[in-house]
């Protein structure tokens, strides 16, 4: 009569043993583990030690009645979360108010049905399967989140990094289109180097070759559709002020990005 893939755990409190039996009977027939104790802090004590699926919780107890048992049960984090059936016979009052306000999910009450029994507590077993795992997608989303951010932060201070990297090199850093040479990046020493003082006077304004004194220079761009990178590539690169200087280039074609991307150094005091 039962599905479920794994016995839930249901704890019994009742002081009649006879009503303890009968219940215990009842579910263990419908597939659940039973557990059973005769009053609340019995209940309360087995719970702590190993909290079951759910409760179903007779009101009227000596000592402590089922009203005060749920409230402690409510209090503690470790058991605030399982949900308790209170058990009242007919001819007993069962304040409903007061059981749902001090925690109860629902009621059963004596003498019992097995059709009944088994809908309210497969019905809340179910709801408190679907909590678990809420609970616990919640709790995988989370650290999905924290682990995206981890990374995002990681990436973002790796940029930085690089950024760093490329605007204070030493050398001449530029990207461009592969198809015209077309500059679409390059750092500050490499604007410097050219006489330029704002990169928006050569990014995206000038082509590679328009700073090559000799035309045939321009080959490095022909070379480039067939080979994948050329290292100390000479040239003689005229500046603004129409001065040239010796350079040596390394260059390499990216594909995937449909550029080349190069180094550029000045060599024209290497050798005095």
């Amino acid at each position: 009569m039962n599905n479920q893939p794994e016995k839930a755990n249901i704890l019994v409190v009742d002081d009649k043993p006879d009503n303890l039996r009968l219940l215990s009977a009842l579910l263990g027939q419908l597939g659940y583990e039973v557990r059973k104790v005769i009053n609340g802090q019995t209940a309360l004590k087995t719970v702590q030690a190993a909290p079951p699926d759910l409760i179903l919780l007779d009101v009227m107890m000596p000592d402590m009645n089922g009203y005060e048992v749920c409230q402690h049960l409510k209090a503690s984090p470790l058991t605030c979360d399982i949900p308790v059936i209170f058990i009242s016979a007919l001819d007993e009052v069962l304040d409903k108010v007061k059981a749902f306000a001090v925690g109860g999910v629902d009621y059963i009450t004596k003498p019992f049905s097995e059709e009944e029994v088994f809908a309210r507590v497969e019905n809340n077993l179910t709801i408190r399967r679907l909590q678990k795992q809420l609970k616990l997608r919640n709790t995988q989303l989370q650290k999905e989140i924290c682990d995206r951010q981890k990374a995002e932060t990681q990436l973002t201070q790796s940029e930085a990094k690089f950024r760093n990297l490329f605007e204070n090199a030493p050398i001449g850093i530029f990207s461009a289109r592969l198809d015209d040479g077309l500059i679409v990046e390059a750092n500050q020493h490499f604007i410097e180097m050219l006489g330029y003082s704002q990169t928006t006077d050569v990014i995206r304004q000038k082509t590679i070759t328009d700073f090559y004194v000799a035309v045939a220079s321009s080959s490095i761009l022909i070379e480039l559709q067939t080979k994948s990178r050329i290292d100390n590539f000479s040239a003689k690169f005229r500046k603004r002020d129409r001065t040239a200087i010796d350079v040596l280039l390394w260059v390499r074609r990216n594909l995937g990005e449909d550029c080349l991307q190069g180094a550029i150094a000045n060599i024209s005091n290497c050798g005095a």
